[in-house]
């Protein structure tokens, strides 16, 4: 089996795909192919330290959600990031909705800020084997911060804007207006990866399609009649 349990925080059990583990390696194969020690010990680090960020960013969702008592019943860390699954729907406020939906992004932002700090911090005390897998982390936490705050779906900026369009407009025009927003920012990442054929960008701009065409079907297409 490629999936197990790793173990429970705070009673949420948190399941771990080993295409996660292979992913993150992918990222940070320069630390493991450079031939120094030192540099692969820091690989190490920075994949344990993705690996954390991923999940205290789940961890985020899931607190935020005991707040309005929508519980979260596991997470499972794979290949694609992260997903916190809610034992049912979350509540109706909107407010509520975007505080658990923007609650994983602020750990995000907590991070970049935190590990930013550290990492100079490292350098300037001529520190780099610290210094450098800390300032990788801090730039990964930015990156998934403004990523997860793009408006499409499954994406928390696209759950965060649909909740405040349906309160607006209604529930099925606030579907709409996301998913076609959706296809939009998956145009551009496959059109962002093409010129150097980033098969990673084009994996992530695939799957914002497919999430995106499918939310759009679902509400009856571009015009709502199919």
């Amino acid at each position: 089996m490629s999936r197990f349990e790793l173990g429970r925080i705070a009673g949420i059990p948190i399941f771990l795909d080993m295409m996660f583990v292979l992913v993150l390696m992918f990222f940070t194969l320069p630390y493991f192919t450079s031939g120094n020690s030192q540099l692969v010990s820091a690989g190490v680090v920075v994949v344990i330290g993705l690996m954390l960020s991923i999940l205290l960013h789940e961890l985020g969702h899931a607190f935020a959600g005991r707040l309005f008592n929508a519980h979260v019943s596991h997470i499972d860390l794979i290949a694609l990031g992260g997903v916190a699954h809610f034992e049912r729907s979350l509540p109706p406020s909107v407010l509520a909705r975007t505080v658990i939906f923007l609650a994983g992004p602020a750990v995000n932002l907590a991070l970049w800020w935190g590990l930013e700090y550290l990492g100079t911090w490292s350098l300037e005390s001529a520190k780099p084997m610290l210094g450098l897998p800390l300032m990788h982390l801090a730039s990964a936490n930015y990156y998934l911060l403004i990523f997860n705050l793009l408006p499409a779906f499954p994406l928390d900026g696209g759950h965060t804007l649909e909740a405040w369009l349906g309160k607006i407009f209604g529930a099925l025009p606030g579907v709409r207006v996301v998913a076609i927003l959706g296809l939009g920012v998956a145009a551009f990442v496959a059109m962002r990866s093409l010129p150097g054929v980033d098969l990673w960008g084009l994996l992530l701009a695939f799957f914002l399609f497919q999430a995106n065409w499918g939310a759009l079907q679902s509400v009856g297409g571009w015009n709502g009649r199919g």
